[in-house]
């Protein structure tokens, strides 16, 4: 009987630190095969097109953004490094203009991190605007056979403030497969 009281306490102190390790505002996203996790007190803005699906999160009175692109048409390794030159090293290069425009001196260096469990290639191009140190961090990958560019925006401090949602975003992202999702036709 002893036995049983210290297993059903230790089930309920598990579960109530799983209850407390989740955040009850967290959204899911989920259309067109492409699904992740944000926080639901951020501002949420989706400017996709028929070419890409892109994402703007942003928290009130914060100057971080996180910025998903996701492309829609499907591309393997082999042409990885053509969407490289197409719309990735354009995006870094007007990335770091913007930094130019706005007074800053940007120095980037390569970074590297993951985006749904897919090693992704980066560049981290910091600033200093105002006194304040800043940057942007981008990283790219082919997650499910499709392009993804994420960007993190802001100031060194609140980005390190802020960096488990980066992480809930960026580990939480899923791109499936739409022949897997694909539902079974009824046989005749």
């Amino acid at each position: 009987m002893n036995r049983i009281f210290k297993l059903t306490v230790t089930a309920i102190v598990f579960c109530c630190a799983l209850a407390t390790a989740q955040t009850p505002d967290t959204k899911n996203f989920s259309k067109d095969n492409l699904s992740f996790d944000y926080p639901g007190a951020w501002q949420f803005q989706d400017s996709s097109n028929q070419d890409a699906q892109q994402f703007t999160l942003a928290k009130a009175e914060s100057d971080v953004q996180i910025r998903i692109f996701v492309h829609r048409g499907r591309i393997s390794q082999e042409k990885f490094a053509d969407a490289k030159k197409a719309f990735i090293a354009p995006y870094v290069a007007a990335t770091a203009k913007q930094f130019e425009a706005m007074g800053a001196k940007p120095e980037q260096t390569p970074d590297s991190s993951e985006i749904g469990g897919v090693k992704a290639e980066g560049v981290n191009i910091s600033a200093s605007l105002g006194g304040e140190a800043g940057a942007a961090k981008i990283y790219w990958a082919i997650v499910g056979q499709r392009v993804v560019v994420l960007t993190l925006f802001g100031p060194d401090k609140q980005i390190k403030q802020l960096a488990p949602i980066w992480d809930l975003v960026r580990n939480s992202l899923k791109v499936m497969d739409p022949k897997a999702t694909a539902s079974p036709r009824p046989s005749p």
